[in-house]
């Protein structure tokens, strides 16, 4: 049984994940840091896919689809006229607007497993993670040249055991990925000086 679907991908809210093309490599490929949708036609930054395909098909297009973490996969049942994965936010019953508060002089604890030292070599074009169990003693180093690379890196290596570090370490790799591609100097815990 056949059915007809409309895929319509925005290309600049692509971040590269991958799930898209690891769950449907059919119709989704990584290339050059970004996804691209076959056969498609191109409408702008938007590349749309319209066709008739098996019950199969459309489903593993639509878990591809609704994988996105960009939310840049938009699916529609043709043949109910029903979009099934949607790029629409919208708001929750629950929803609450938080004021964002914080001391760091009273709030900050250090992670028990260790803390990092961060710098970038530009000649290498790389950011560099030292990861110190002990005050100054270096455990191991990360380097690479993307903070996805690198978070994803101490993630599986559990160096992190709070979500504070955690994003702490995400927000100091695109620092010091900004820095590096911008040709300024990286100093961890400061912040960048544009012209």
């Amino acid at each position: 049984m056949s059915k007809r679907v409309r895929v319509e991908y925005d290309t600049n809210r692509c971040i590269g994940a991958g799930q898209c093309a690891a769950i449907d490599p059919q119709h989704f490929a990584l290339k050059q840091g970004k996804a691209v949708l076959t056969p498609a036609k191109q409408q702008g930054t938007t590349s749309v896919y319209e066709g008739a395909c098996t019950a199969e098909e459309a489903e593993r297009l639509e878990r591809a689809a609704a994988s996105c973490p960009s939310n840049a996969i938009r699916m529609v049942d043709l043949d109910v006229g029903k979009e099934t994965v949607t790029t629409t936010m919208s708001y929750a019953p629950e929803f609450r607007e938080l004021p964002a508060q914080y001391d760091d002089a009273k709030e900050f604890v250090f992670d028990p497993n260790g803390y990092f030292l961060i710098r970038i070599s530009p000649e290498r074009k790389e950011i560099e993670v030292a990861f110190c169990t002990m005050r100054n003693q270096i455990s191991c180093k990360v380097a690479g040249k993307t903070p996805l690379e690198i978070y994803q890196t101490v993630l599986k290596q559990d160096l992190i055991s709070r979500m504070d570090h955690a994003a702490y370490l995400g927000r100091e790799l695109q620092k010091a990925y900004d820095a590096l591609r911008a040709g300024l100097p990286y100093v961890q815990d400061d912040e960048l000086k544009f012209s």
